[in-house]
């Protein structure tokens, strides 16, 4: 019994982590003046909402039940924050620090879990996560010369 508790305590941090990055997505999105900025980053919230459903497909096919508080909570506290714009770290920093930590998350899931395929859909929702940062920095760095272009122009 204790390992099933110990399972359900990572997969409960891990879809906080994915509720989270989804937040900073939505928030990021809103801060874009750039319809093509505003979907690029909506789209990565839809990325992390879609593996966040799916960890929780994986937990109901396992027969592994969450509490209802948890389920109900989503992290009211976060989406009261005020914008990104009064934060430290920029928008780009915050996600890629959220994607990292589901990651992590993600690999100790793998760690304890016994069943192949549930481990082969970890991975690949570790690989979307790998993916986004290549595509993150790329973004971040064509928003970063259409901020200079915009500055000299």
């Amino acid at each position: 019994m204790l390992t099933s508790k110990h399972i359900i305590e990572l997969y409960q941090i891990t879809l906080s982590e994915c509720r989270s990055a989804k937040l900073t997505y939505l928030k990021s999105a809103d801060k874009q003046h750039l319809p093509e900025h505003k979907r690029f980053l909506n789209l990565q919230a839809t990325v992390r909402n879609r593996i966040y459903n799916d960890l929780l497909s994986i937990l109901d096919e396992k027969g592994l039940k969450l509490s209802e508080l948890f389920l109900q909570n989503h992290n009211r506290g976060e989406i009261m924050i005020s914008s990104l714009a009064t934060e430290k770290q920029n928008a780009f920093t915050k996600a890629k620090e959220k994607d990292e930590s589901i990651i992590k998350y993600l690999f100790k899931i793998i760690n304890v879990e016994k069943n192949t395929n549930t481990q082969k859909k970890l991975i690949r929702f570790i690989d979307k996560l790998k993916n986004s940062f290549i595509t993150n920095q790329n973004f971040e760095k064509q928003t970063l010369i259409h901020k200079e272009e915009k500055r000299v122009g």
